[in-house]
């Protein structure tokens, strides 16, 4: 692939990350020859009894952040702000969440459960202009491990930004670690002061995302790697690959070292699974992820399946994947706080907008059908949070 092609690949990856939970619904909307309606504002969506799930769910829904809790939807943040990404603290007192500049930067924050701002934790706003996108830098996908450790996506470096041939829509994301609480600016993560690279991105697929903390140290996430051979190859190149594909592997690892054999961690998941959005339940006994289908060498951009398999920490391994739902666009999946039942994200028929869903049973033998709990939204592709 040449440089040109690469940077445009780099720009589309950047746009896909950004509008992901809007560009897919849109594309199955697109799909379905009838009119349909606006999405609603959260709050006057009525969830009804019967689907009234226990607990409390956290999500983001048009740059703003939402709770529901039985059949109430509550704003804790503005739509039209950037918010999205929400995760529980550990100590359940608190979330985190990533605030988007769109097309420029994203910064990492602490809220009160209300969504009152506690602090600003990272500052990664160069000068914003056109012009300058090198002196900005995007964090995402934070969560938080034992004794409090913050993982997190960061697309620092981004080669030399003062030669445009490398700079500055190369937003391969690597994974870095630092203590909860820790200030992240482009400064501390140049000096690792306190910041720690615990993954090197293979450049020009979107790099290493979705950091899951393990209890017993370590983490599984998401690397992206090119199926057809070429920066960013995988170890053996898919057959059939399309030129210019990417895929995703699942891989756990306690800490991938640079440039050494291995580095890329123990994968899980094969490339023509195309797995990504990897959840382990409370007792990280069970892990749901996202498929994709890969058809005539190239991921299927109308089927993505919620899949559910065993996991065991201490071997790395992962039992048969089990597709529990397929046939749709699924996204986002979260364990409930007990570890049975799931949430993820799925379009509604006929409009193509994300809506919640509930499948009962998901670690069982015997799984229920999934059920539709919202309907009239237009939810992010973020993962919800689900808590007691």
């Amino acid at each position: 692939m040449s440089r040109p092609r690469k940077l445009l690949t780099g720009i589309v990856l950047l746009a896909l990350m950004a509008a992901f939970g809007v560009g897919v619904n849109r594309f199955l909307a697109s799909r379905d020859g009838s009119a349909f309606v606006r999405p609603k504002d959260p709050t006057q969506v009525h969830v009804a009894p019967q689907l009234s799930l226990p607990g409390t769910i956290f999500f983001a829904d048009g740059g703003g952040l939402f709770s529901l809790t039985g059949t109430k939807v509550t704003q804790l943040q503005p739509q039209g702000k950037g918010w999205t990404e929400p995760v529980l603290l550990p100590d359940g007192t608190g979330l985190l969440a990533v605030k988007v500049t769109p097309g420029y930067y994203s910064d990492l924050y602490e809220l009160r459960l209300t969504g009152a701002v506690e602090e600003q934790l990272s500052h990664d706003s160069g000068k914003v202009t056109a012009t300058s996108l090198g002196a900005d830098d995007w964090l995402s996908y934070p969560a938080v491990g034992p004794g409090n450790t913050l993982y997190f996506s960061y697309d620092y470096p981004k080669g030399n930004v003062d030669d445009p041939s490398q700079c500055c829509y190369q937003v391969d994301l690597s994974i870095w670690e630092t203590a909860l609480g820790t200030e992240i600016d482009r400064s501390n993560v140049q000096k690792q002061d306190g910041i720690t690279q615990e993954s090197w991105a293979n450049y020009y697929t979107g790099g290493d995302v979705s950091p899951v903390p393990l209890d017993g140290g370590g983490l599984l996430y998401v690397d992206y790697e090119s199926a057809y051979g070429d920066t960013g190859q995988l170890s053996t190149p898919m057959p059939s690959a399309v030129p210019g594909t990417e895929v995703s592997q699942i891989r756990m690892d306690p800490k991938p070292l640079y440039n050494t054999e291995g580095s890329d961690g123990a994968a899980l998941t094969q490339p023509e699974d195309d797995c990504a959005q990897p959840a382990l339940n409370p007792a990280q006994t069970e892990i749901a992820m996202i498929c994709t289908p890969v058809v005539n060498g190239a991921p299927s951009s109308t089927e993505s399946d919620l899949v559910v398999a065993s996991f065991d920490a201490a071997t790395g391994t992962l039992g048969p994947l089990d597709r529990l739902v397929v046939g749709t666009m699924a996204a986002s999946p979260a364990w409930s706080p007990d570890g049975t039942d799931l949430i993820y994200l799925a379009p509604e028929a006929g409009d193509g907008y994300f809506e919640l869903w509930y499948l009962k049973g998901a670690a069982t033998a015997t799984p229920s059908l999934a059920k539709q709990v919202t309907s009239d939204l237009d939810l992010d592709g973020s993962a919800p949070v689900w808590t007691t």
